[in-house]
């Protein structure tokens, strides 16, 4: 069941689903309008047996009403610390399978520490943020451990990804949680959350290595090009930690993780860098506060349910390179796809995360 399937992203996942699996898939849309889903149906000439599921984000009783009904529920309803937490409980009480595109550290961890215990008890699959964020992240990284440890009897201390090229549009629901994270950063809990490299992983007592992420323009001699802050390396790298914690540190517990952006060669791309960094640090400052955030929602950044055109996001892409590097070995990892990766390219990740778990 397709969970805020009347949403900028659940719509795309809602056509995905419909072109590629019509005839061999049990599916339901659902949300809290029926009007909008019947009208969503229409637009996208859905099968009929394709059901319309009404709850209400805030009524775990009535989304129990629906979880009871499926196997496994995709969720796209973000900004999620605002309308995610009650499907997620619903979804562990009846036994039925999760996946979602959160990029939200604190929403993650109130998930984990709310409902793990219970999910494992129940039997019960929760997995966060199977889009752009974090699939590349976490899959390329074990893909690039599991071959060092054939390879070379052992994983590698240390695995950095590089975004060689990224283009794509936000939509109204990103800049939505981006903004809420930017609110919830003022909690100084939250911000202890969401500044914790480890804050996702299972407390085991022990010191964990420094995870250095990448906070300036630099020169990797590793790519032999400048490389500045990737936005979403706080947010992948803790995916990936808690990956390692969970399969008992199979990456090693000295293991290293970070994050960047490629900028180019020479003093072009240092200048290329500085005007990248400088530009997210400033959109980022500006949205700190409500009279330039609101001037700019009113202006720049596009509403809730607006985003990317489908020519658009058929003509973005993104290409990644996991390196992994000790002493004279290494290993690399190539992932692209020739579509918008935060909709077209997540759309495709999280629809196929479904139909696994299903």
């Amino acid at each position: 069941m397709l969970w805020g399937a009347t949403g900028f992203t659940g719509q795309i996942v809602a056509e995905y689903l419909n072109n590629s699996y019509r005839e061999n898939l049990r599916w339901a849309i659902g949300g809290r309008s029926r009007e909008k889903l019947l009208d969503l149906k229409a637009r996208l000439a859905l099968a009929d047996n394709v059901e319309i599921l009404v709850g209400d984000s805030f009524d775990e009783n009535s989304l129990q009403e629906i979880t009871t009904r499926t196997d496994v529920v995709i969720s796209t309803v973000g900004p999620y610390a605002l309308y995610g937490h009650a499907i997620v409980s619903a979804c562990v009480v009846t036994q039925t399978d999760y996946c979602d595109l959160t990029g939200e550290v604190p929403f993650v961890k109130d998930s984990i520490d709310r409902f793990h215990d219970k999910a494992l008890q129940n039997k019960v699959k929760i997995v966060h943020s199977c889009g752009y964020d974090s699939i590349p992240s976490d899959i390329g990284c074990m893909m690039l451990q599991e071959h060092a440890i054939k390879k070379y009897g052992k994983p590698f201390s240390k695995v950095k990804l590089y975004v060689l090229g990224v283009k794509g549009k936000p939509s109204g629901g990103t800049i939505a949680s981006m903004i809420n994270l930017i609110k919830e950063a003022k909690n100084p809990e939250k911000r202890s959350i969401q500044t914790n490299p480890y804050a996702l992983c299972p407390a085991s007592g022990e010191t964990m290595p420094k995870q250095n992420i990448q906070s300036n323009v630099r020169f990797d001699s590793r790519i032999a090009k400048w490389t500045a802050p990737f936005i979403m390396a706080r947010f992948n790298s803790r995916i990936v930690f808690r990956t390692n914690a969970l399969l008992q540190y199979r990456y090693g517990k000295d293991f290293l993780y970070d994050e960047a952006l490629i900028c180019g060669r020479g003093f072009k791309g240092k200048i290329r860098g500085i005007m990248l960094m400088t530009g997210i640090w400033l959109a980022i400052l500006l949205m700190k506060f409500s009279i330039t955030r609101w001037v700019l929602q009113k202006t720049v950044l596009p509403s809730p349910g607006q985003g990317p055109s489908k020519d658009q996001r058929e003509s973005g892409f993104f290409k990644v390179k996991l390196v992994g590097e000790d002493q004279n070995k290494r290993v690399d990892v190539n992932i692209s796809d020739s579509n918008d990766p935060g909709y077209g390219s997540t759309s495709r990740m999280l629809a196929e995360s479904a139909l696994c778990l299903a």
